[in-house]
């Protein structure tokens, strides 16, 4: 294990390298279950007193195991707990991840070509908590380099720091193109939610970002600006939010507004194509969703993918939402996850798929219409209309016959032309 200097300096040198992409730099504190952490050291056993001695020099060791989830780890959890080894267990670590490759320098344009082949390296370093990190992140902005960020936040104050110095250099970054933020801890929601959008407002190069609220908190955050940013955003394809037992009630009317034709035919955003809303609780002070993304489908001509998992939360936002397609002909794909989709849903929704040949895709895992086994049918429309589309010969130009050829059926002139 490196010590905090060492690892900065590194993880500096490859930043700053001239032949160097970084695909994604991640940053924060280690919450997730499938990783699992041990550090050890061999001591020297005292029989006499059936204690150990002192460790021995450079014995100390630290391992990681990577868990697939799901995994019982009941037995490890009781080894663990009737341990006489084990002494600390409230040891919270940041771990620094980055993914980069090499590439060939085309000295002539003084630009990096293809990554090398076979020239992908995952790197990862553990800090100890509270190290000041300012100048790595600072490197990170001001790099070309680096395609990518993920950024985990808790409720300890430096790393939250962490996150809100990365939200404000993005305001003025033009090489990332792709954040991730995941917050933690319900301190400073708000602050977050402020500081988003106006990197939002801001920033011109950022093509996706995802902002994860994973907290479980009393009261409800009411926050609106979105919209806002997104009609001075032109570069933005991506924006997706998840809550996890968070109930954020983000201002929906103002957000789509964006998203909306106007009588002129003028659209304040255009370049959004995928918007998300992933939720992992009821989140009755959103409602009604369906309703008002129904609104903004039946007049956007650019949005092509929408993920609605756990937001509709009555089957009459469903209705409506469905009903919008039959004047929506960009979107794409459409998830639905555990939303209230119904097996009584089935005809309209194929009576929509007979006039809407745009769609390609409906997610309805985890509803009751699917429990029935009824999302074959649609998954059968679906694919109906796919081939629809390759044969269907009404666009083709057409010219004036030169020639013709006629058959002659029956004894003795079958075959004959």
């Amino acid at each position: 294990m490196l010590i905090m200097a060492d690892a900065i300096q590194e993880v500096l040198r490859i930043l700053t390298a001239g032949d160097v992409v970084v695909e994604e730099f991640a940053y924060g504190p280690i919450v997730e279950n499938s990783l699992y952490t041990g550090q050890y050291h061999r001591c020297k056993a005292d029989s006499s007193g059936g204690r150990l001695e002192e460790p021995l020099v450079d014995g100390d060791v630290e391992r990681e195991w990577s868990l697939s989830g799901g995994d019982d780890l009941k037995e490890l959890v009781s080894t663990v707990v009737e341990s006489t080894n084990v002494e600390d267990g409230t040891r919270k670590d940041i771990l620094l991840r980055m993914k980069y490759h090499q590439c060939k320098a085309d000295s002539s344009e003084g630009r990096l070509e293809e990554p090398l082949v076979n020239g992908d390296v995952e790197r990862r370093w553990r800090l100890s908590g509270g190290d000041d990190v300012k100048e790595l992140v600072s490197t990170v902005l001001e790099s070309t380099n680096v395609k990518a960020i993920r950024v985990s936040s808790d409720c300890r104050s430096y790393i939250r720091d962490v996150m809100e110095q990365f939200l404000q250099g993005l305001r003025t970054n033009h090489t990332i193109v792709s954040a991730t933020f995941d917050l933690l801890c319900p301190c400073n929601t708000t602050i977050v939610l402020d500081k988003s959008v106006v990197m939002l407002r801001h920033n011109i190069g950022l093509k996706h970002f995802n902002l994860d609220l994973q907290f479980d908190m009393k009261g409800t955050t009411k926050h609106s600006g979105f919209g806002n940013a997104l009609k001075k955003n032109h570069t933005l394809q991506s924006l997706n939010f998840s809550f996890s037992y968070t109930p954020i009630n983000l201002d929906l009317e103002e957000l789509v507004q964006p998203l909306i034709m106007d009588e002129n035919g003028h659209q304040d955003n255009s370049t959004l194509t995928d918007l998300s809303f992933t939720v992992a609780t009821q989140l009755s002070t959103m409602s009604p969703v369906g309703v008002t993304l129904a609104k903004m489908l039946r007049k956007n001509s650019t949005i092509k993918s929408l993920d609605l998992t756990m937001c509709a939360t009555s089957e009459s936002e469903v209705q409506e939402l469905i009903q919008s397609l039959k004047e929506n002909h960009s979107l794409e794909t459409l998830s639905l996850q555990y939303c209230s989709v119904r097996g009584s849903m089935l005809p309209a929704i194929i009576d929509v798929l007979l006039v809407n040949f745009t769609l390609k895709d409906i997610n309805l895992g985890g509803t009751p219409l699917d429990d029935e086994g009824k999302g074959l049918v649609i998954k059968e429309q679906l694919r109906r209309n796919e081939m629809y589309k390759v044969f269907h010969l009404k666009e083709l130009e057409t010219a004036e016959p030169t020639s013709a050829r006629v058959i002659f059926c029956g004894f003795p002139y079958a075959g004959m032309s």
